[in-house]
Parts: C-alpha cells; sequence; structure tokens
C-alpha cells in the first residue's frame, strides 16, 4: 500500500488523517509538540512534558474505537468548566490522560502510543520533537519572541526566522524511518510559522526528508495569518517553506484557485484574516522556484460559520478534495477536479 507521511500541527495531520480515512494507504502523521498556549502550556510548566495539544486532537481524528467505546473519543476532546479560577479551566481530558500515561510509562512517545492503542487509531501518530522545546522566532528589529502565543501575537516586528530551543530536542527514530521509506511526504496546511515550519526545524527530520525518495508536497494556505502572515501571498509561503527545506527538495505545491463565498470571505476578514486569491501568474511564480504546481478548488465544503476555538480560525481545505488531489500524485491517472500546471 503507499505510504503517506505529513508534518505539522493539528489542521494539517487532521485533514490528511479525515481525507484518507478507509483509503488503504498507511499514514503516518509526525505531530509538532511546541504549542504553549491554554492547556498544553499548563502541561508543558507542571510537568515538563512536550505539549499534548496538537496530538491530542489527531489521536481523537485517527480514533477507530471498537462498539461501545466510542464515547471515549468525545471525552478525549471534553474541556473542563470549572465554578472558580483554576487551572483546570479549559483543560482538555485528552491531555491529563496523555500526561497520566507518560508519568506511568515513562516517557511521552510511549503515552501517545499507548493512547493510539486505547483508541485503536488507524493511522501512526508521533510527536515531534519527543522532548520539551520552546519555539521561537528572531523578529525583525532584532528581538526574539519565544512560545508560539507570542510569536503569533499581533502587532509586533516581523518574522525574520524561527528555530528550536534547545535546537538538539529528541526526534524519535520511528519519526525518521516513517520519512524515509515514504511514498508521498505532506506539509501543511496550517499557520506557517507556528504549525508548518516547526516539523522542519530538526536537523534529523531535515536530512531524512533530503535522502528520501518520496515525492514531497506542501499544502498552501488559503488565508493570512495575522502577526504571521500579514500582506503574504501563496508564493512568500512557498518560498519560506523552500527557505527551510531547501530549493531542490519540493515537488509540488496544492494551490487552491477557487474564490469561497462572500459570507465567508468577510466573515474572517473581520479577524484580520485574508483570502489569498491565487492569480495565474503567482501559479508562473511558484513554478519557477521550482515544485509543480497543483491547482484546483479545495474550499471545505458545507461551511456553517466560523468554529469557536481556542485559536484564530481561517478558511479551511476540504479533507476529501486535498486526498483526491494528493492519490492523484502517486496513481497515474490525473485526479478529477485538480490540474497539474507541470
Amino acid at each position: 500500500m503507499p505510504r503517506l507521511v505529513v508534518l505539522g500541527g493539528r489542521s494539517g495531520p487532521s485533514l490528511i488523517v479525515q481525507g484518507f480515512r478507509e483509503s488503504g494507504w498507511a499514514v503516518t502523521a509526525i505531530v509538532t509538540t511546541t504549542d504553549t498556549g491554554s492547556s498544553s502550556g499548563i502541561i508543558r510548566d507542571q510537568f515538563g512534558l512536550p505539549a499534548p495539544g496538537d496530538i491530542r486532537t489527531v489521536l481523537a481524528a485517527a480514533a477507530n474505537p471498537r462498539p461501545g467505546l466510542e464515547p471515549l473519543v468525545d471525552l478525549f476532546e471534553f474541556r473542563f468548566r470549572p465554578a472558580c479560577d483554576s487551572s483546570l479551566r479549559n483543560m482538555a481530558l485528552g491531555n491529563l490522560i496523555l500526561t497520566a500515561f507518560a508519568e506511568t510509562l515513562g516517557g511521552f512517545d510511549r503515552a501517545v502510543e499507548a493512547v493510539a492503542r486505547l483508541l485503536d487509531c488507524w493511522a501512526v501518530i508521533l510527536p515531534l520533537p519527543s522532548s520539551p522545546a520552546t519555539l521561537c522566532a528572531r523578529l525583525t528589529d532584532g528581538s526574539i519572541a519565544r512560545g508560539e502565543f507570542n510569536i503569533r501575537a499581533p502587532g509586533k516586528a516581523r518574522i525574520a526566522e524561527v528555530f528550536l530551543d534547545p535546537a538538539d530536542a529528541r526526534v524519535a527514530e520511528a519519526a525518521i524511518q516513517a520519512i524515509r521509506t515514504a511514498d508521498l511526504i505532506v506539509f501543511g496546511p496550517g499557520g506557517l510559522y507556528c504549525s508548518v515550519l516547526p516539523g522542519l526545524l530538526p536537523g534529523p527530520i531535515r536530512g531524512a526528508i533530503q535522502e528520501t525518495r518520496a515525492s514531497t508536497t506542501y499544502i498552501c494556505n488559503m488565508t493570512t495569518q495575522p502577526g504571521q502572515t500579514d500582506d503574504f501571498d501563496a508564493v512568500a509561503h512557498v518560498q519560506e517553506v523552500l527557505r527551510y527545506l531547501g530549493e531542490e527538495h519540493l515537488d509540488y505545491v496544492l494551490l487552491n484557485v477557487q474564490v469561497p463565498a462572500d459570507d465567508m470571505i468577510e466573515a474572517y476578514r473581520r479577524d484580520d484574516v485574508h483570502f489569498m486569491p491565487v492569480t495565474p501568474e503567482e501559479i508562473r511564480r511558484v513554478k519557477a522556484l521550482g515544485p509543480i504546481p497543483v491547482v484546483g478548488n479545495f474550499v471545505e465544503e458545507g461551511w456553517r460559520g466560523k468554529r469557536a476555538l481556542h485559536k484564530l480560525d481561517t478558511i479551511r481545505h476540504d479533507p476529501h478534495k486535498v486526498a483526491r488531489a494528493l492519490r492523484g500524485l502517486i496513481v497515474e491517472r490525473e485526479p478529477s477536479g485538480t490540474d497539474r500546471q507541470g
């Protein structure tokens, strides 16, 4: 069966897991653990563990519980609402379960593996890094922003580069082997500086990507994100990915050319999240950078308004549309509804 690896924060791996369920593909989700906000930040501070939040979400998305255990998945995503102020406020039960497993089994990797068995997850899910690390950003004014919450804060100087502290945080051998043996590796979608690029920062991961024979694909965001990619277009997103990955190591870029409904665009514009229309000129510019553009309608179906999230919501990709396009990069026939601009 084809082997697919997806690297990134919660939205990217979750989307791939949803789109490839029952596809017959072997999927490995390598999920970043550098979040510092909300209940993940509390777990990091009080227990010295990698952030469990994004991992928790992907575990729930990949769950395939036995009959009678379906409520366990909903409980995994349950958040506490105590009557008084408490560190349990907005704490996800799944984060506490992962913490308990890590304490009793002696490691975060083992905790993720144990919860995956508990939920009968059909995809392999691995943390990256699997030891605590803080995402940092060097800004154009020379200052350093530490932690995702500060990196994505609006109103600061622009981001010049991101890096991990410590730079040698642990990378599981299973993640490296998954990349080396993959047929297709996918980056994104998700926040460029806080979800996509953190997966490319560890040296062993970049080395494995450079050595693999797998095709590599970046799923470009459809919107800007305040504090991270204000005034960016699709080309700027691709240029940043190439800066960290290397120009010769990105084969394809998925670009959405469908303009969403006006009410969807306006709903997000009020949050300073702006839709990025992809023009024919931008497609040509992306191709000139090296990767082959794969264009199509990737806007999610059945939109019912913005989601109430702890992080800023954005216009999202449809998991099944994306899955069809990605499968088309491996099989001989072209996927319907997409066009490779090669």
